[in-house]
């Protein structure tokens, strides 16, 4: 870029904000973030502070930076371009960057980016803008009448890029700045928002799910990542994982899919990573933490974990590995957003309905064996059955096509299991696996039979008699007959239930996720 002169006009008399170019925004001036931006992008004898101002000459020379100063400039929007040329005519570069302060997130890749586009033909003045899409209406006999769909351009006061000899054709061409960056300190709340967007972030989650899986992981990540408001929040998944990448893609999150997650996180940048994908490899975690990336991980038992900053094994109410950065237990467990304002049960002495519901993918169909387990007494006490299982779930066609034979018909199945809380408001009792669910359910105060699904989920220690809940172990031959066996004791045996119910009603888990997420932007923000 040696053909190009950086010019950054600061007139401090113009400023909206009093001394708005020698004011810290995030920590830094405006001036000397314009400074810094230029010097990314070129050397300190091809830069050029235009100014009013001794202070701001001040700054310019102990940056090493040339500087012009005249206390009667005045520029507008009309005749800045012939006094800034007229100012640099004796200067040997043809091109030049005029680049003001007041749109610090215009940053120095957005102009290599527009100074590559104006080098294609530099007999335009290449001139930042904004898009405005607006919906105009114009008034018509008292009605109101579309009057055009067009997409606008606004000035966005950022830069412009000309070549001298062709500045006086005025011949302008657009380069479009997203509207994230498109932000010119005018005000004070444009301030406010230019300090907000520069203190973001940038986190990325690396989360798994599948048929064998299940999907526990990817919600708990996205009940996780709806807290997290003030940062950028990017999703990366393996491309294995197509449920996983479907499902945090309809909920309007960004969302990588690749064949290499580390060196696509490596490339994001990030500020940190939060992984859920159970155990962790070392190598994979050693070289994050040699990136100066934070680390959290969630249900890590592996040897990676050690590398992480926070590991929250929330599943697990018994340390099973020493550490500091270890946090143990249920107290640790997000619960989802749909919890928060649903409405615990009190004790009932009649049951009228149930909830059957073994994960989003429930790879054993447990959901039908259980159907088949619990079926003749809810017909015997008309109770009515729930079923909720999740978009991912592979026996669809066998269950659907046994309920259509089923002669009893008080069965209700959906695979919308984002509002599953609804249909708990309602259920009394409950047959799921041994994953988050159980903690839902807790919170809920509703007692249940817990079968797991793997050895794995079996070790999840919460689901015990003590907390409400009746644990069946890991899936074998014999399930169906003990399904059956343990939940007609609960509809027939008033005293058991009430038992159970005693003993759930003891656990709320609705300000976990508050405290979790407060750990981790702690970490974030390095306090």
């Amino acid at each position: 870029m040696e053909n190009l002169l950086v010019v950054i006009p600061a007139i401090k008399k113009s400023a909206v904000i009093p001394d708005q170019l020698i004011k810290k925004l995030d920590g830094v001036t405006l001036i000397q973030r314009a400074i810094n931006t230029a010097l990314e992008i070129t050397t300190n004898e091809n830069i050029l502070v235009v100014t009013d101002s001794e202070e701001i000459s001040l700054i310019c020379e102990r940056n090493n930076v040339q500087s012009f100063r005249e206390t009667n400039l005045k520029f507008t929007s009309e005749n800045i371009l012939e006094s800034v040329s007229s100012i640099i005519q004796d200067k040997q570069q043809s091109n030049i960057l005029l680049y003001r302060a007041n749109t610090p997130l215009v940053g120095s890749k957005i102009l290599k980016d527009a100074y590559s586009y104006f080098l294609k033909n530099t007999k335009y003045i290449l001139t930042s803008v904004r898009s405005e899409k607006r919906k105009l209406l114009q008034l018509e006999n008292e009605l109101l009448q579309k009057v055009s769909d067009k997409e606008y351009f606004e000035e966005l006061k950022a830069f412009h890029i000309f070549n001298k000899n062709y500045v006086q054709n005025k011949q302008y061409k657009p380069y479009i700045i997203e509207t994230e960056k498109s932000i010119e300190i005018e005000s004070y709340q444009d301030w406010w928002v230019c300090e907000k967007v520069l203190q973001r972030k940038k986190i990325v989650f690396n989360v798994i799910g599948s048929i064998e899986i299940g999907m526990g992981h990817i919600y708990h990540s996205l009940a996780l990542a709806h807290e997290i408001t003030d940062h950028e929040v990017i999703f990366v998944c393996d491309e294995q994982y197509k449920i996983a990448v479907d499902k945090i893609a309809s909920m309007d999150y960004k969302v990588v899919s690749t064949d290499d997650v580390l060196n696509t996180i490596l490339k994001l940048h990030p500020d940190m990573v939060i992984n859920d994908v159970l155990n962790t490899d070392e190598n994979y975690m050693r070289i994050l933490r040699e990136n100066n990336i934070k680390v959290v991980n969630f249900e890590d038992l592996g040897g990676g974990s050690r590398y992480a900053e926070l590991v929250f094994n929330e599943l697990y109410d018994e340390p099973q590995i020493e550490g500091e950065q270890y946090f143990w237990g249920y107290e640790y467990l997000a619960l989802r957003d749909e919890f928060y304002e649903a409405k615990p049960h009190e004790m009932v002495e009649e049951i009228r309905e149930i909830l059957v519901t073994f994960g989003g993918t429930d790879q054993n169909n447990l959901t039908l064996i259980t159907l088949q387990a619990i079926l003749d007494k809810c017909q015997e006490k008309n109770i009515k059955i729930n079923i909720v299982c999740g978009g991912a779930y592979k026996f669809k066609n066998i269950l659907e096509d046994f309920l259509d034979k089923c002669i009893y018909k008080n069965i209700e199945l959906t695979y919308a299991s984002g509002v599953i809380s609804k249909i708990m408001e309602k259920s009394g009792l409950a047959i799921s696996s041994n994953g988050r669910t159980v903690y839902e359910l807790a919170d809920m105060n509703i007692p249940s039979v817990i079968v797991s699904h793997h050895e794995r989920e079996a070790t999840h220690s919460f689901a015990t008699l003590e907390k409400g809940f009746i644990n069946l172990g890991v899936i074998d031959e014999n399930i169906h007959s003990k399904i059956k066996e343990k939940f007609e004791k609960l509809i027939d045996d008033n005293d058991y239930r009430e038992l159970l119910f005693m003993n759930v009603k003891k656990y709320s888990f609705r300000e976990n996720k508050k405290n979790v997420v407060k750990l981790i932007i702690k970490l974030l923000k390095g306090r």
